[in-house]
């Protein structure tokens, strides 16, 4: 499989998953990356947009560790992979320059 392909597969699963999505903030909640508060509409806009990610979204995007907590089905409701959407949000920062921490 070509590389490219692999990131359209992700982005369309992204994209399925975020108009899925219902804003409750569960995955937020149990999230242990998290170091200020920030909400699950803003998250899920910033991930797909074509604009810019505001550092607070990028902070987040960067302490992420992938530990899975946001995907399990007792946190989300129905039963979303937030881990795809922030592979797909690290993407992002990594395409801009903007993928490490400090950056």
């Amino acid at each position: 499989m070509h590389p490219g392909s692999s990131l359209l597969h992700l982005e369309q699963q992204v994209a399925a998953e975020l108009a899925a999505c219902i804003c409750c903030n569960e995955c937020l909640l149990v999230c242990p990356a998290l170091d200020s508060p920030i909400h699950i509409r803003d998250l899920n806009e910033e991930t797909m947009t074509a604009g810019s990610i505001s550092e607070p979204i990028a902070r987040f995007a960067r302490s992420c560790y992938q530990c899975g907590v946001c995907a399990t089905a007792r946190v989300c409701p129905v039963g979303l992979h937030r881990d795809a959407m922030m592979v797909w949000l690290k993407v992002r920062l990594l395409r801009s320059g903007r993928g490490e921490k400090g950056s």
